[in-house]
């Protein structure tokens, strides 16, 4: 006997619950690896890293407490309340955490060997940033003002995403040039592409775009929830079952990594008997915008 699958909708508890698990251990990387050997990898926490060099005293995350509390009010002023209370949660437990763990936990020594910090590092927040996404939250930060660029000057996510972080990235470099020289900025580069990876792979594949099949009972209901609350365009195709010889509507939509959880709950609140296949969609022709999801 063939046992079914159904699709399950993901709680508020259980999202915020791998939400939490996901910040500890982004948190993990950044204490135990990332900040102690000085690669400014970009974000909040690499600023928050430059700022607590030139400002010695202050915990680092107290800076990033700090920055993660202004950027959301810039957020609320510029991209509304959907997206604040979205990244307020993130925003406010990763400082917290990183604090505790300045408080009570040991740092290990890993300053002169940068490799190992790069990859564990790269590899643990790939990891809590990849259960961030998967599970709809944000870790906040510079979320905020990629998103701003994107959505009031339409500058493309990437472009956006890579001149913030670039920037931040090469104060990192000056900052710390007297003691590393470059090195340290390339080792970075190197833990950005690694955490960026491995995040993908956690959200949904090695791929961050997803042609998403789903066959169900419900084809009007799950169309128009997909155009209601992710505002992507949705294919009907005519099939046939094989087996049944049913005839049934099989919805198409291409989406972002971003998207894949509201997509995953709209199936499943609607017809959690769905069949539902994802695959890669490595290469996109035609109209298709390049955004985050709020």
């Amino acid at each position: 006997m063939i046992k079914q699958k159904r699709l399950k909708v993901i709680s508020k508890y259980e999202r915020y619950i791998m939400i939490s698990i996901g910040i500890i251990i982004m948190s993990l990387g950044f204490y135990y690896f990332i900040i102690p050997s000085d690669l400014v990898v970009g974000g909040v926490t690499g600023l928050g890293l430059v700022l607590s060099v030139t400002f010695e005293g202050f915990p680092i995350s107290v800076f990033i407490l700090i920055l993660n509390i202004v950027l959301l009010v810039v957020g609320l002023i510029f991209l509304g309340k959907k997206v604040f209370f979205r990244s307020i949660y993130g925003s406010l437990l990763f400082p917290l955490v990183l604090f505790l763990m300045e408080t009570f936990l040991p740092l290990i020594d890993i300053k002169d060997d940068l490799v190992l910090a790069v990859i564990f590092g790269g590899v643990l927040l790939g990891v809590g940033f990849g259960l961030v996404i998967k599970y709809g939250g944000t870790s906040g930060g510079t979320d905020i003002p990629i998103k701003i660029l994107n959505k009031k000057f339409k500058m493309p996510i990437s472009l956006a995403l890579y001149s913030t972080d670039g920037i931040i990235v090469l104060l990192g470099v000056l900052v710390f040039y007297s003691e590393h020289g470059i090195n340290a900025g390339l080792y970075a580069l190197i833990t950005m592409f690694i955490s960026g990876k491995v995040a993908d792979m956690v959200i949904v594949g090695s791929n961050s775009k997803k042609a998403v099949q789903i066959i169900t009972d419900f084809p009007t209901e799950i169309k128009q929830a997909i155009y209601e609350f992710v505002y992507r365009g949705v294919t009907e195709v005519k099939i046939r079952g094989g087996f049944s010889k049913k005839d049934k509507i099989m919805l198409v939509t291409v989406i972002t990594k971003q998207e894949y959880y509201f997509i995953r709950n709209i199936i499943a609140r609607i017809d959690e008997n769905a069949f539902v296949y994802v695959t890669p969609a490595t290469e996109i022709h035609g109209e298709f915008e390049e955004r985050e999801s709020d």
